[in-house]
């Protein structure tokens, strides 16, 4: 099975820009509301909106952590409930490091829970999400299990392709063949 994520060069540019802005060392984060489909191996989330999480929407912000606030965690899975979107979470890692453009052993933790909730609370839904460094992003998708993520083929943006470094699950990337 392949996994994309397709967006659109401009929401590309103004979530990267929100997510990873100059001289900034904390972590950010934004979601995506996404379209999805499965036809011939391939599972599709298409960007239909996105929300950029500002300061006032976090519980903790730091360099290597972040919390959003209740406030926030409700508006978004109330938005993606309302709307019939998959969730797409993104956070970043704003330092220049080549593990950057990877999932760190806190967020694969916090999966643990995050992830079996967002399926409670949006059910017959997949969730995706993306960690961004300055050195590239990676990207899990949980289709079929809250508990296996698998990693995703590639992020289209308006068709050009755009690979994660696939570095979380070991390099396992999913070719498709």
């Amino acid at each position: 099975m392949q996994f994309f994520i397709d967006l659109t060069e401009k929401q590309h540019g103004v979530i990267w820009k929100h997510l990873l802005p100059e001289g900034v060392t904390r972590e950010s984060a934004a979601f995506i509301f996404a379209a999805f489909h499965e036809a011939k191996q391939s599972l599709v989330l298409k960007a239909q909106d996105y929300f950029l999480v500002e300061q006032d929407g976090f519980k903790a912000q730091y360099d290597d952590y972040i919390e959003l606030s209740d406030e926030s965690r409700v508006a978004i899975i109330k938005k993606a409930h309302q709307t019939n979107t998959a969730l797409i979470e993104l956070h970043s890692h704003p330092f220049n490091s080549p593990r950057a453009a990877a999932f760190s052993l806190a967020d694969m933790n916090g999966f643990k829970e995050t992830v079996p909730h967002m399926w409670w609370r949006l059910p017959a839904r997949p969730y995706a999400a993306i960690v961004v460094s300055p050195c590239g992003f990676d990207s899990l998708v949980w289709l079929t299990n809250p508990h296996s993520p698998q990693c995703l083929t590639a992020l289209r943006v308006d068709s050009e392709l755009h690979k994660p470094t696939s570095m979380t699950l070991g390099g396992k990337h999913v070719s498709g063949k």
